[in-house]
């Protein structure tokens, strides 16, 4: 099992990597354009466009990726773009999709040009551009210089941005490649989630549908933090957006997977330490997040300035209790004797590293002039795959092994039954035969007696009458004897029983019975038959000759048994009037019903075959 997770593991991880590789170089022709970005910040928040222009306190932009840390201000950024020779289509990108607020106005010749105004408090369809992240589409005429003043509005927020500005066919270009790793990414995640819900309806196993739940809760986490759950999942409720989606998605996320944690490690057994911290961890999140949303739908989030502060404060204290138990689940899985926990361990661990440099890099991302070194979802999404592809094969082995397990537990009650219908069978033929011969030494010996002295006596019709019934009293006991099994059938093996038995039955019957033995054992091999099917046989055998002679009105009947080592069959055949087979089988008396219960206790099949020219019922079976 190890050596095929590592060799999934590593296919795929080689083909994320390919997949970014390739989308590496496939955007490395796309260039950004250069352009000259300066700053100012109004710290009342209410200067208009026509005072920003006046002012001179504008700095310039020396870093790639705007990073103000924590703002209560509003802050301004002003470029200016003019054409060398032809009209350029130009896209100016601002690539946080959570500014609360953003506008863009283009100056040219003195006169003031809104090219709208959009931000995450407004429905998605306010958007210039429908992207996930905000989009202006620009276009510079040659010796025409254009100023342009954007105005970002993030206040009690953290601001960090990268402004970028690029030639609309490249961003165009750019954008249908990143949306077709996302589709792909969709795609997986649906795929996941659905074979999870699957597995769970097929196994009642919750842990499955935890799983689910697990992944939708990270997927949902991956489109908050890109935009794309605003552009897709909730376009007409910004609310949400607001104080920060991604800690929204992060609260589901969290409960779903100590849900998962709790089922797939057992912690209620393995450490109750662990199972306790989680429980109470995760409904404080659930619970945390019912007021969230409660305080969007009131408007409580929008009145209440300090809300983003309290929730993000709130978040980290809470976040690092969860990231202390999710170490404390690594360790559960790792201390494990399973080797499925201690191979979701490993994974996880993985996973938890991945998440600790993200918090490391947040930390430092959001003070000023923070450090940056990669978008955060980038890794997120390696360790998301990483982790997918642990826990699938994890779930799927799982799935594996509980199915051959159901199995091999049908096959062992299979066998119980078995020998209980056989240590029954032999109980009930043991009675019989008792029965059998307490009815021949005893009763069979009074029936005689008492015939000796009622024939010493004068004849008279009432005497022959009770003479009469003595005869066919006994002639009843000879029948029941007769439909025992005799008592060296099993040293006779089932060939030669039946051979005497059709030649009993033609001494004392007016039907011509035929036996022949078609058996196949090659090679010095004997027949494996069971004590069990060799008494069912015999006693199949001897019901469906009594049927011949009683109801068939035959002349001649063939009783023909054949075994191989592949499998056995007997069949009794006559030619007399035959019966309606298929109207038997629905409404079949107790001799048929008895017939079908004894082949199903041999795991046989049942053929009927009757007409006019007379009835053939065969038994078929397969050596076990």
């Amino acid at each position: 099992m190890i050596r095929n997770l590592i060799v999934l593991f590593v296919i795929v991880v080689v083909v994320v990597m390919g997949m970014a590789a390739y989308h590496l170089r496939s955007v490395r022709v796309i260039g950004e354009q250069p352009v000259q970005l300066f700053h100012w910040e109004d710290t009342g928040g209410r200067a208009t466009v026509q005072a920003v222009m006046r002012t001179a306190g504008f700095r310039p932009v020396r870093q790639r990726r705007v990073n103000v840390g924590y703002t209560e201000s509003v802050h301004w950024f002003r470029f200016r773009l003019v054409a060398n020779r032809a009209p350029q289509d130009l896209t100016f990108e601002i690539r946080n999709p959570t500014i609360d607020w953003l506008e863009l106005f283009a100056v040219k010749n003195g006169r003031i040009n809104s090219l709208g105004q959009t931000g995450s408090r407004l429905p998605f369809v306010q958007r210039p551009s429908p992207t996930k992240t905000f989009a202006y589409l620009l276009t510079v005429k040659p010796d025409q210089p254009t100023d342009y003043y954007l105005r970002l509005d993030k206040r009690y927020e953290n601001l960090a941005t990268e402004l970028i500005l690029w030639r609309t066919n490249d961003f165009e270009d750019k954008e249908q490649r990143e949306y077709l790793l996302w589709g792909i990414f969709s795609g997986v995640v649906g795929l996941i989630v659905l074979l999870a819900f699957l597995f769970f309806a097929v196994t009642r196993d919750p842990v499955y549908a935890f799983y689910g739940l697990y992944v939708l809760a990270l997927a949902l986490r991956q489109f908050a933090d890109t935009g794309l759950g605003f552009q897709y999942l909730w376009p007409e409720t910004p609310a949400i957006n607001h104080p920060d989606a991604v800690i929204m998605a992060l609260w589901l996320y969290i409960p779903a997977m100590f849900q998962f944690q709790q089922y797939f490690l057992q912690f209620r057994t393995e450490s109750k330490r662990m199972f306790w911290a989680t429980e109470i961890l995760k409904y404080v999140f659930l619970t945390l997040f019912l007021v969230l949303v409660i305080a969007q739908i009131t408007g409580l989030t929008e009145s209440y300035t300090g809300s983003y502060r309290l929730i993000t404060q709130t978040h980290a204290i809470l976040a690092n209790l969860a990231f202390l138990a999710f170490i404390g689940g690594v360790v559960v899985g790792l201390k494990s004797t399973d080797t499925l926990k201690q191979l979701y361990g490993i994974g996880f661990g993985i996973q938890i590293f991945g998440q600790l440099f993200v918090y490391a890099q947040n930390l430092m991302r959001y003070q000023p002039d923070g450090v940056f070194f990669v978008d955060a979802y980038l890794i997120l999404i390696v360790n998301f795959f990483i982790d997918l592809v642990i826990l699938a094969y994890l779930l799927a082995y799982r799935y594996r092994k509980s199915i051959d397990e159901q199995r091999q537990l049908k096959l062992v009650l299979a066998q119980t039954q078995q020998q209980t219908n056989e240590a029954i069978i032999d109980v009930l033929e043991s009675e019989r035969q008792q029965v059998g011969n307490l009815i021949l030494t005893d009763v069979g010996g009074r029936l005689t007696q008492t015939r000796a002295l009622l024939s010493g006596l004068s004849p008279n019709p009432l005497l022959t009458e009770a003479v009469s019934l003595i005869d066919k009293t006994d002639d009843c006991l000879d029948q029941i004897l007769r439909d025992s099994l005799p008592s060296d059938l099993l040293e006779k093996g089932l060939a030669t029983a039946l051979a005497e038995l059709v030649e009993q039955r033609n001494q004392t019957g007016s039907v011509r019975l035929l036996f022949r033995d078609d058996t196949n054992l090659t090679n010095g091999q004997v027949g494996s038959s069971s004590p069990t099917r060799t008494r069912q046989l015999y006693r199949i055998a001897n019901e469906l000759i009594n049927n011949l002679v009683k109801h068939a009105h035959a002349a001649e009947g063939q009783v023909l048994f054949s075994e191989a080592t592949t499998g056995w069959h007997l069949t009794v055949s006559d030619n007399g009037r035959g019966f309606d087979a298929g109207q038997a089988g629905q409404e079949g008396g107790i001799g048929l019903k008895n017939l079908y219960a004894r082949a199903q206790t041999l795991e046989a099949t049942v053929q009927i075959k009757s007409g006019l020219g007379g009835t053939t019922v065969t038994v078929r079976g397969v050596m076990g």
